[in-house]
């Protein structure tokens, strides 16, 4: 069989079932998930994912990694073929989940797989389960045509939604069983249209944390406690300011700001020019909202390597309609700024407490708590024989070379990857684009390009050369 038609029959058979079955399993990371031990959802991902990995590939490892405390992790060997002697692909991907969010459509649903106008919906199927089941598929196209691969390694975790902490240790523990990878396949990315393969150049760093504003012991009524007492929303607004300009978006703090290198300069107007007024039309605009900028270089380049503020979450405030008329005693935020690359991720946060604990308005008691600081990452120039086996894959089933995009979103391991594994070049691609809703209400997998990536992912194992460097 051509290891194009199984993967056509693969994508409407049992890799989609493989990757529903997935879909239906609530496995929120740790961070949503406070009972994520006792609850056992990751877990259960972990044990499906390799019963079904162990049918493909019955001589191959598939291994549950465990720390006390620690989310597990699923290592992956799967043993070369028809003597092939060259470094093994590594491939890496996540089981766990963002939590399941209001507003799904109608017959949609966070856990209940539904196939639709060519889509699986359901929480994970793009954002990134389907990257296990991707890899594997693509490996056994090889070996149902009878093509020799090279030794297929992994390790596919179970935290990556709240910060990786602990596969660090895991990396390093099973180094030695990795070996020198060829590349490294890290499918958790993003595209811009499903025209090619996008190879990540970039990605933020992220530093958040909560803030709180306190004013009071208990609530008073605002009628008698208004112009005396400060609200502690104020006193959170001034603070928000000494962050951010409210009007342009632009970090006040010197901390968070780098420059571009030279050598992307080509890359960002090449992809300004392709992508055009898509970097800003793409998005669910309300009504006559307008972005912050119109020029699509401009706008990539806020999006990428300028950094930003969003404010995630609120605590202390009621709904408007539990709302009554009192002073509320406090205010609390959870602010995420990501970062470009090359942006000292602690020397930042440092500065972000420094500047919002002296001189606060009325004396009020301000905290800040829930620290993350991770840096972003520049990714090595790709090795000749994987840059040109991707824009021949990329030709060969989409009709384009690759692109390079930069990515706004975070992966704070990839600097862990680099330096356990010097020397390898990274794979950095995905199926994340606006229309697959990552953690947002109807999330899905546009099944058509995960097929022709799967095409594109075997054809490059193929060409991995055939004795070690």
């Amino acid at each position: 069989m051509k290891k194009e038609d199984f993967i056509r029959t693969a994508w409407s058979g049992e890799t989609l079932e493989a990757l529903s079955a997935f879909v239906r399993i609530p496995s929120k990371s740790t961070a949503f998930d406070p009972h994520w031990e006792k609850n056992g959802f990751l877990t259960q991902a972990l044990e499906e994912a390799a019963l079904w990995g162990r049918k493909l590939f019955p001589s191959a490892t598939f291994e549950i990694c465990r720390k006390p405390g620690i989310p597990p992790a699923l290592f992956v060997e799967i043993p070369a073929t028809l003597g092939h002697d060259g470094d093994p692909a590594f491939f890496y991907g996540h089981f766990d989940k963002q939590p399941e969010t209001e507003g799904w459509s109608d017959g949609l649903g966070p856990w209940t797989p539904v196939v639709k106008d060519g889509r699986l919906y359901g929480r994970g199927a793009a954002d990134d389960g389907y990257s296990f089941y991707m890899a594997l598929t693509a490996v056994k196209s090889l070996e149902c045509a009878g093509i020799a691969h090279a030794r297929i390694v992994g390790l596919f975790e179970t935290n990556e939604e709240s910060g990786s902490y602990g596969l660090k240790d895991f990396l390093l523990e099973l180094q030695p069983r990795f070996g020198r990878p060829a590349f490294l396949g890290i499918l958790d990315l993003s595209l811009c249209d499903y025209n090619r393969v996008w190879l990540t150049q970039s990605l933020r760093g992220v530093v958040s944390f909560r803030l709180t504003v306190e004013v009071l012991e208990s609530p008073v009524h605002s009628g008698s406690a208004s112009g005396i007492v400060p609200s502690s929303f104020a006193v959170m607004r001034a603070l928000l300011d000494r962050l951010e300009d409210p009007l342009t978006g632009r970090v006040k703090l010197s901390a968070f700001h780098t420059q571009m290198p030279e050598r992307h300069h080509k890359t960002l107007e090449q992809s300004a020019k392709l992508r055009g007024e898509a970097v800003w039309k793409s998005f669910p605009w309300k009504d006559a909202t307008e972005p912050r900028s119109r020029d699509p270089r401009e706008a990539i380049v806020l999006n990428t390597w300028e950094p930003t503020l969003s404010v995630l979450g609120a605590d202390g405030l009621p709904s408007s309609a539990q709302a009554s008329a009192l002073i509320r005693p406090s205010t609390s935020l959870l602010l995420s700024f990501r970062i470009p690359p090359y942006v000292d991720a602690k020397t930042a946060l440092a500065q972000a407490e420094e500047v919002l604990m002296h001189d606060i308005p009325c004396s009020a008691t301000v905290t800040i708590d829930d620290k993350r600081a991770e840096s972003g990452f520049d990714v090595p120039a790709l090795a000749p024989w994987l840059e040109a086996a991707l824009d021949e894959a990329s030709i060969k089933y989409f009709g384009n070379p690759c692109e390079r995009i930069f990515e706004g979103a975070t992966i704070g391991t990839m600097k862990d990857f680099g330096e356990i594994f010097p020397g390898s070049p990274f794979f950095n691609t995905g199926v994340l684009g606006t229309k697959e809703h990552a953690h947002a209400p109807d999330e899905s997998i546009d099944l058509a390009y995960a097929e022709q990536l799967t095409k594109v992912i075997a054809d490059v194992i193929e060409k991995i050369p055939r004795s070690k460097k």
